[in-house]
């Protein structure tokens, strides 16, 4: 069972601000990549090679953006038969309703009955339409067009209510890491405790700014945690001491927690 916990970024400074813009950018170019790479049948792992060449991402922030299109494509490969079944629904419907006032035994309200069935049969054909395309994916293995930044703000854009930048912002606003219980919860995008100022922050790796030979820094910003959720965000991130190493160190246990931005 996974359990969601929502917190804040709290920051004025705009250069880390941009650089995380800038991040959130180029990992949802190199997931829109390995999408479309891997409906081309290429291979996820030849993939996860080649992203942190083109993209300049880490290994793992290659491997994430690959698991999260890989989820995307299985999700939507097994939403097919609902839609469908939804969409055959709804042709039944269309069709009863054109019978209905056809043989009188209902009357439209509002216009006159030729432009009501005049509707209804444009509305009948988008459907018939619409269950075709989706049994030729099922046929096929393939799945429906995927607009990533959403269906209702791609139109949105297309009408002229959000501008361009707002449209690119819409696409590239995500930042994703996965847990890991051997890097302290999580290696990427790790959640931090200062028991002297009280205060969270998350530290997010920002391979775009790594220099040669050295490791990638680390964007750092001061989180908001609900006070409902403090002591269980704190245990989480400070981890259980399970015994002492040979040195007489305590050997800290971690969860794995998974970050999205």
């Amino acid at each position: 069972m996974k359990t969601v916990r929502v917190m804040k970024i709290v920051s004025h400074d705009e250069s880390q601000l941009r650089s995380l813009d800038e991040l959130m950018r180029v990992f949802c170019s190199a997931k829109r990549y390995a999408f479309n790479r891997l409906l081309e049948g290429r291979n996820a792992k030849e993939i996860i090679k080649h992203l942190p060449h083109q993209f300049r991402l880490n290994k793992r922030f290659a491997e994430d953006a690959v698991l999260l299109v890989q989820s995307l494509i299985s999700s939507q490969r097994e939403l097919l038969p609902t839609r469908l079944e939804d969409v055959k629904a709804k042709i039944e419907k269309t069709e009863k309703k054109i019978d209905e006032y056809q043989h009188g035994r209902k009357t439209p309200k509002n216009v006159d009955l030729p432009t009501c069935l005049d509707g209804l049969q444009r509305r009948l054909e988008k459907w018939k339409s619409k269950e075709a395309e989706l049994k030729h994916h099922l046929d096929q293995g393939t799945i429906p067009r995927v607009i990533f930044g959403g269906k209702e703000n791609f139109y949105k854009r297309l009408k002229g209510k959000i501008t361009n930048e707002e449209w690119k912002d819409l696409r590239s606003n995500q930042l994703y890491a996965r847990g890991d219980k051997s890097k302290k919860g999580n290696l990427n995008i790790r959640l931090t405790y200062d028991d002297k100022t009280y205060q969270c922050y998350v530290e997010i790796a920002n391979p775009l700014g790594q220099q040669e030979g050295k490791h990638a820094p680390r964007l750092r910003f001061p989180v908001s945690v609900p006070e409902k959720y403090e002591e269980e965000i704190i245990d989480l991130v400070m981890g259980e001491p399970v015994e002492v190493n040979a040195k007489g160190k305590p050997v800290i246990q971690y969860q794995p927690y998974t970050v999205e931005i």
